[in-house]
């Protein structure tokens, strides 16, 4: 698998968050990219985004993790725009976990893949990279289950899993962090994705090609401490 702002931003659509990227960004190439898919984004995907963004604003206002600012995907994709390719920008980033994949081979190397909306390929995805043995740890880690209820003297826990899986795949991992709400500490930037099905790439490669393709918004792990969940109870 080729993988690939609070209250301001509350209630807009996406049209705004785009007026606000196009002027950030700077003049370049890359704008120009920018602009462009912008302009084709079409009203059902504003609205999904627009779903997965409101929840995500709403939460990090009491979270204690965010008492410092978290960022969600919708500002973390302005943010690696703003700064262009090649750049890097640090923050914590708020997202819920919809979908994920799996690179085995290729430029990507051996990484999980974890991302803020269905569909890895499109514009407004933010897409969280893991290296495999950050992915491991992240499935070891002991309070790796929601919250619990108080029952009599004790406490009893839900929905625990104390044991990496035997066999780390796409799926073993979907099973463990679908639907959760996690925080990351990280580097956004932009990460082309080659795609036969893509638009020429606005930076040339060495050999002055504009290989075909497009931009996917990442933040790397490379170590479980990056991540934190985020618990309902």
């Amino acid at each position: 698998m080729r993988c690939k702002s609070d209250t301001v931003f509350q209630g807009m659509v996406m049209r705004h968050l785009f007026l606000v990227l196009i002027a950030l960004v700077p003049v370049s190439t890359v704008r120009a990219e920018a602009v462009d898919v912008a302009r084709h984004l079409d009203a059902e995907l504003r609205d999904r985004l627009d779903q997965v963004e409101a929840p995500l604003i709403a939460a990090r206002q009491s979270l204690p993790d965010c008492e410092d600012g978290c960022v969600t995907p919708r500002e973390a994709i302005a943010m690696a725009y703003a700064a262009g390719e090649g750049e890097r920008t640090p923050g914590r980033f708020l997202l819920d976990v919809l979908s994920g994949g799996q690179s085995m081979d290729g430029e990507l190397e051996d990484l999980f893949f974890v991302n803020s909306i269905h569909g890895y390929a499109q514009f407004g995805t933010l897409t969280i990279a893991f290296e495999r043995d950050a992915m491991w740890a992240l499935l070891r880690r002991a309070r790796s289950c929601g919250g619990g209820q108080v029952q009599g003297n004790g406490i009893e826990v839900r929905g625990c899993h104390r044991l990496a899986p035997s066999d780390l795949t796409m799926f073993t991992m979907m099973e463990r962090l679908g639907n959760r709400r996690i925080v990351v500490d990280g580097e956004v930037r932009l990460q082309w994705i080659d795609a036969r099905t893509g638009r020429p790439r606005p930076k040339a490669n060495k050999r002055g090609e504009n290989e075909l393709g497009y931009y996917q918004v990442w933040v790397r792990v490379h170590d479980a401490d990056q991540v934190g969940f985020v618990y309902d109870d």
